[in-house]
């Protein structure tokens, strides 16, 4: 059985088109040793990339499993929105909470209304961030996924 000049898998004799890669074939297609691209690419663990995102994520740095997976542009995009969402908006609730619950010259001590209102703001804040921590992870998982198959069919790294 003949192989395919360009990557290397098994195709009918007959083919006038490698049925994997699409690469069109001499008219003589002789059995011979498959060529092995010069370079290789490593696969990405879809499990390990959704643990670094899911670990780095709870610290609020969003956005390393996709710089793991090559995606560097996205993945800065998300580590800077994660540090905004998490950190910023996490200290900016606690200084309000703090200096709301407290008296004196920077005690705001409004009663119950502001610290309800506080109190509601920082569960809408939590269910932000843990919905941004799983859809991060999960959409890195499956970009890890997709970088697999790509590599194992092109011989080259999508992105």
């Amino acid at each position: 059985m003949p192989f395919c000049k360009r990557c290397g898998s098994h195709i009918p004799e007959d083919a006038k088109f490698c049925p994997y890669c699409g690469a069109e074939q001499p008219i003589a297609v002789t059995p011979a040793t498959p060529t092995i691209p010069a370079t290789t690419f490593e696969k990405k663990d879809p499990g390990l990339t959704a643990l670094i995102a899911i670990v780095a994520g709870f610290f609020g740095l969003w956005g390393i499993g996709h710089i793991y997976i090559g995606k560097v542009a996205k993945g800065i995009a998300l580590l800077i929105l994660g540090i905004i969402i998490q950190w910023l908006l996490g200290i900016a609730f606690f200084m309000a909470t703090f200096f709301g619950m407290t008296s004196g010259p920077y005690g705001m001590m409004h009663g119950p209304g502001v610290i309800g209102l506080m109190l509601f703001a920082s569960v809408i804040w939590t269910i932000i961030i843990l919905v941004g921590l799983i859809w991060q992870a999960y959409d890195a998982y499956n970009l890890a996924k997709y970088y697999n198959n790509y590599v194992q069919t092109y011989q080259r790294p999508p992105w």
